[in-house]
């Protein structure tokens, strides 16, 4: 064993399966403040279930920013600060369907969609559990259409602030 390997501090073993999802502010915020519980998408996401890091893309949803009231929802408790390129909590991914599987019957009539987040024609990812990171963690990455998987050191951040994953 090296001297450098002897003095590294000790990686965590036994590290939880996450991935990484890159979503533009407001919604990044939203999602683990505002009990944003879907994330819409067009292209299918692989089987996963599990944890997800959500990662603040570069660029915000200008459109969406300009439509948030200036007073959040009484219920919410953190100031709107939006971070940029960096990943800023985690969510429990537990369902990935169809927008056809809860908005429409046999017969194509609309009925009630399965989040108020929830847009038609669009895959919902449904979220649960929220839990925003003290410290965001700045990373580089680019909007997509699925879940990446996040390096081991990314993992180990996030788990070095919520030990309980």
């Amino acid at each position: 064993m090296s001297t450098a390997a002897a003095f590294a501090p000790a990686r965590r073993t036994g590290l939880p399966e996450m991935r990484l999802l890159s979503v533009r502010q407001p919604w990044a915020w939203q999602i683990l403040h505002e009990h944003k519980d879907v994330e819409n998408r067009i292209i299918p996401t692989s089987g996963y279930r599990g944890w997800v890091a959500i990662h603040a893309a570069r660029t915000p949803d200008e459109e969406a920013l300009g439509l948030l009231p200036a007073v959040p929802p009484q219920w919410v408790d953190a100031d709107r600060q939006f971070e940029y390129e960096a990943v800023i909590g985690v969510v429990r991914l537990v369902d990935v369907h169809d927008a056809s599987w809860c908005g429409e019957d046999q017969y194509g009539r609309p009925l009630e969609m399965c989040s108020p987040w929830a847009l038609r024609s669009f895959l919902h990812l449904v979220l649960t559990d929220p839990h925003p990171l003290p410290q965001p963690i700045p990373r580089i990455g680019r909007l997509g259409l699925g879940l990446a998987r996040p390096d081991r050191h990314l993992v180990e951040k996030v788990c070095e602030q919520l030990p309980f994953l």
